[in-house]
């Protein structure tokens, strides 16, 4: 499921490089709103009250609907400053901010391979941000570099919450993305839009989002975090694949190879991690850590 969310990521890209007429904030107002409104009827249909799923839900599960609306927007403010292979190969560190935040909120350890790895993540970011620096737009750059930081928090919030309806951190994202949004748009050029791009914004917020983080919250509630990065590297590799291939997006060389060197990092990391000796305990404190259904099989409670 982890894997199967990673690969319906990787065409948020596409979709806004699709656009016609759209900009930015058009363009958000109909992801955040399709988002909102597919998650929502996925609780409907499970015969659950949405609103009430909202209301039950912790301060965790809000403020962490709130950073993924901030990452809704950032993202698609960064995509229109720089390209996605850059933006997505920076998102390789996400993992690294997740135990380093795991660490100063939860108090869970950091090994000394996690700390490795960082400093080698680390060297590859230099790579692609340095070289960025001199022909890249500054603004595009600064706002990728929030992108992991904001994924590793929203990551330790999943883990983190008790276990509610998976969907609810979306709908508070695509509500707050959708006001803001609409807000700006109607200040400006308006919501009319032509039909393609109304589609792309539905297809991108209340499918490739409505549905897929969702999936992401509940199965990665049962993945350890190393394997989660290692999963997760669908998203990273195929996405600027398909903008290669359409429209035509070629990445910079310092931009695959400093994406190289920290991806060459999380696989490291999961490799050292995430071998058979200890996965089954593992996987079994991450999955009641955040919340999930205890695996001792004679227990019926949750």
């Amino acid at each position: 499921m982890v894997l199967a969310a990673g690969v319906m990521f990787s065409f948020g890209a596409l979709t806004f490089r699709a656009l016609i007429e759209a900009d930015t904030w058009q363009y958000l107002f109909y992801r955040g709103l399709s988002a909102c409104l597919v998650a929502a009827l996925t609780i409907a249909v499970i015969g659950r009250n949405p609103l009430r799923s909202v209301q039950e839900a912790g301060a965790r599960q809000v403020l962490a609907g709130l950073l993924l609306g901030a990452m809704f927007t950032v993202f698609v403010l960064a995509l229109s400053r720089v390209t996605a292979a850059f933006i997505l190969l920076l998102q390789v560190t996400s993992p690294f901010f997740a135990a380093l935040f795991g660490r100063l909120f939860l108090r869970e350890s950091v090994g000394s391979d996690t700390i490795i790895a960082m400093m080698v993540a680390a060297v590859g970011v230099g790579i692609m941000v340095g070289a960025g620096m001199g022909t890249g737009d500054s603004l595009g750059i600064l706002l990728a570099l929030l992108l992991p930081m904001f994924l590793g928090a929203y990551t330790v919030l999943i883990r983190s919450s008790p276990a509610r309806d998976p969907g609810v951190p979306t709908i508070i994202a695509g509500f707050a993305v959708a006001v803001v949004a609409g807000a700006v748009s109607l200040a400006g050029p308006g919501v009319v839009l032509p039909i393609r791009d109304v589609a792309l914004g539905f297809i991108s917020g209340g499918v490739l989002i409505g549905v897929a983080t969702p999936i992401f919250n509940y199965a990665h509630r049962f993945v350890p975090p190393a394997d989660t990065a290692l999963l997760l590297i669908s998203e990273i590799v195929l996405a600027p694949l398909w903008l290669w291939i359409w429209p035509g997006e070629v990445p910079a060389v310092s931009t695959l190879v400093g994406g190289g060197v920290a991806l060459a990092a999380v696989i490291w990391l999961t490799a050292r991690t995430a071998g058979p000796r200890g996965s089954f305990r593992l996987r079994r404190a991450v999955g009641l850590h955040a919340g999930a259904i205890p695996l001792d099989p004679g227990s019926t409670k949750v």
